[in-house]
């Protein structure tokens, strides 16, 4: 898994824009999250679940910009702090989807502590970003390959559920909605083969269908009807920190 220092986190983004209606309108979805967000296992990692949600989207959208704020190895903090710069720059979004939690649990970290900050982090998010969130709790960690054949301590079922009843109170308290990836069974065929851990191209696109099912429900009440998709560019936010660069499609950190 790619890590960067703390400082080195608050990336460069760039969005990936459809040219929009005359009037200037854009749908914006937010994407938080870790390594998954990045679109590692895939192969390419454009075909990371956040990229395959734009793609649908782009279908039903004019004037889609989908920002990818995921950071490859972030534990809670370190997404907080994906938030404070989003809100900094003055980023709006119609929808947020937030995954977070599975490097806190292998860490070690306390389900009360991980509560805590992920209170702050909806808070955050809806303050300063969007009101729209869609949540993804954790999927059961112990069946993924990685951990049946050698389990950190960390890693329990006990744990998953803690993390889990934390997710679901947060999500609840900030009127979110919650994707149940933990009632869906963990598949072989959906995990790379070569970490054991992270989804595949079809686990990729199971994920991004998981939470296009929260979303699309609401995109076509707005849109009213299926539109046509747009030609997608690319365009820089225009921040840079700490000499560490991320896009939206070439998703893995370079950092010097």
């Amino acid at each position: 898994m790619a890590r960067c220092s703390v400082a080195t986190l608050l990336c460069c983004l760039l969005v990936t824009a459809c040219a929009g209606p005359k009037d200037g309108q854009q749908f914006v979805v937010v994407a938080l999250g870790a390594s998954d967000a990045t679109g590692v296992g895939a192969v390419p990692r454009s075909e990371g679940y956040v990229s395959v949600m734009g793609r649908e989207l782009e279908q039903r959208l004019r004037g889609l910009s989908l920002i990818n704020l995921g950071v490859a190895g972030a534990r809670i903090d370190q997404i907080i702090e994906q938030v404070l710069l989003a809100g900094q720059d003055g980023t709006k979004a119609d929808f947020v989807t937030v995954w977070t939690g599975s490097n806190d649990l292998i860490h070690g970290d306390d389900p009360d502590i991980f509560q805590q900050k992920f209170r702050t982090l909806l808070d955050m998010v809806r303050r300063h970003v969007g009101d729209r969130i869609i949540v993804g709790n954790l999927p059961d960690l112990t069946r993924l390959p990685r951990f049946r054949s050698h389990r950190p301590p960390a890693v329990t079922a006990e744990r998953v559920r803690a993390f889990n009843r934390a997710i679901a109170e947060e999500t609840a308290l900030a009127g979110a909605s919650l994707v149940d990836f933990f009632g869906h069974a963990v598949r072989d065929e959906f995990v790379s083969s070569q970490d054991g851990f992270h989804p595949n191209n079809a686990g990729h696109r199971e994920i991004a269908r998981l939470f296009l099912s929260a979303i699309l429900p609401e995109v076509e009440v707005r849109s009213g009807e299926r539109l046509p998709a747009q030609v997608t560019q690319q365009r820089s936010l225009g921040f840079v920190a700490a000499e560490c660069r991320q896009t939206v499609w070439s998703p893995r950190p370079v950092c010097s």
